[in-house]
């Protein structure tokens, strides 16, 4: 009992001094299991220098307008799941406001008044040139400079309009859920990873829903500082 008595005095002594180092051993050691680790994820910008994302204001509503012109019938629903989701997800408050007939997709912001709202819409490739190709959704936010820091301002999430006119809403629906969810990630901040358990992967097929990597990334960008 006493030599019994020293060893756990010993382990504790261990566990205080560097817990991050040894608590995972010792837990293996007694036939618990480690918690999965969260996966891959990559910031679409960086502070300069730093590993820091360069996010929204976590402390502001980010406002989004939609456009409807030729988007799918049921296209509010799929704007409105893929804001509840990206706000669960990172705690950011995204806050639909009134649709909108804005299609300048060249979203900034000059530093004076209102920050223009994020726009949602359904584009042709001339319109977006960047929707050529196999791709069916771009997206995309404005830096402005602060003091030491950068911060996005606005945005704009563009869906290709004739690649979503294939989509059968009766069966496809969760596919098309997973591409807005996927550009909204992207627009609050998350770039492309390289695994094919994330929603994030360039090449997805078939994933509808955000992957740990994901969530994480997302819980990072809405835990930034006001």
């Amino acid at each position: 009992m006493p030599g019994l008595l020293i060893v756990i005095i010993l382990i504790g002594v261990v566990i205080l001094a560097t817990p991050g180092d040894n608590l995972g051993t010792l837990r293996r050691l007694a036939g618990f299991d480690e918690p999965p680790t969260a996966g891959p994820y990559r910031f679409v910008h960086t502070q300069p220098g730093t590993q820091v994302p360069v996010g929204y204001n976590p402390c502001q509503a980010i406002k989004i307008a939609v456009n409807p012109q030729g988007a799918p019938s049921n296209y509010s629903e799929l704007v409105d799941t893929a804001i509840r989701h990206i706000s669960e997800a990172s705690g950011l408050r995204l806050q639909r406001v009134a649709d909108t007939d804005d299609r300048n997709f060249h979203r900034g912001y000059a530093g004076t008044g209102p920050r223009p709202a994020v726009l949602v819409a359904w584009a042709t490739t001339t319109e977006v040139p960047a929707l050529e190709g196999n791709v069916i959704g771009v997206a995309a936010s404005a830096r402005m400079n602060l003091y030491q820091r950068q911060e996005y301002s606005t945005g704009m999430v563009a869906l290709d309009r004739f690649d979503f006119m294939d989509f059968d809403m009766s069966t496809d629906r969760p596919y098309a859920q997973a591409i807005l969810d996927h550009e909204f990630a992207h627009l609050v901040g998350l770039d492309h990873v390289h695994d094919e358990d994330e929603l994030m992967n360039e090449e997805n097929v078939g994933l509808t829903s955000f992957g740990p990597g994901d969530r994480e990334g997302l819980a990072r960008l809405g835990a930034l500082d006001c």
